[in-house]
């Protein structure tokens, strides 16, 4: 058994018993992690111990065979750096933050690095911590994971023609494509979603209307449950209970 040292994120977690807890890291330099902290829970007469939170970041050490392997590892060290206690004032912020971590693990495999989407990710709850607004955080955040892992879809032009919209013209995305279909070649495709107004600008990187934020939000997500085989779970809530206003 070979100890790993590196910057954690909590992404999910499990109390595994009355001491323990298993736990998804993701990590700056090795990846998504999957681990045991056995008597993280545990406390003492002069400490209370409530083990690792969800989505806070830290210092972890673990012990893992090399290679790593579907074998959960051994958390030996946790120290925590910051607790993101922002995202807990706002249940807008929780929700976009449970969702980034939704996804992140969902579309990560173990022990494979990604420091890129690791410091997206901090970025992303760093800023959620004091937002008011969340959907266009999460855009960028949802761009660049897609982006990180070869799955961006295409939006500069059609994917069909190679054609570039006019600027009021009606359009569609295409998940299945990959990309954007222009109103000439969106009939011959059946798996599609209409793009509404002043979405398309955002879901190239332009700035946007929080409304279209939100537009542009739910076409990304459509694509990244695509690719998960369902829907995240935490997207219907953060779209039902968070205002981009």
């Amino acid at each position: 058994m070979a100890l790993t040292k590196d910057e954690a994120i909590a992404l999910r977690r499990l109390d595994y018993s009355e001491t323990s807890q298993v736990l998804v890291f993701l990590t700056r330099e090795h990846g998504k992690v999957r681990a045991i902290a056995k008597g993280v829970k545990r406390g003492t007469k002069s400490r209370f111990a409530v083990g690792i939170d969800l989505l806070e970041l830290g210092h972890v050490v673990v012990s893992a065979r090399p290679g790593g392997g579907a074998e959960l590892a051994t958390v030996t060290e946790w120290k925590q750096v910051r607790s993101m206690a922002g995202l807990r004032q706002r249940l807008a912020r929780m929700h976009a933050a449970e969702y980034a971590a939704e996804v992140t693990a969902a579309l990560t495999e173990d022990w494979d690095p990604h420091p890129r989407v690791f410091a997206a990710l901090v970025g992303l709850l760093d800023d959620l911590c004091q937002a008011n607004q969340v959907f266009d955080r999460l855009v960028d955040f949802q761009r660049e994971l897609l982006d990180e892992i070869g799955s961006l879809p295409e939006f500069a032009a059609c994917l069909t023609c190679g054609r570039i919209p006019e600027p009021d013209e009606p359009v569609h995305f295409s998940s299945f494509e990959g990309g954007l279909l222009c109103r000439d070649c969106e009939p011959a495709h059946v798996e599609k979603r209409e793009l509404l107004h002043g979405c398309l600008s955002i879901l190239r990187g332009q700035p946007g209307h929080p409304t279209s934020q939100v537009a542009a939000f739910d076409i990304l997500n459509y694509h990244i449950a695509h690719l998960m085989g369902r829907n995240p779970t935490t997207a219907p809530v953060l779209l039902a209970t968070a205002s981009p206003a």
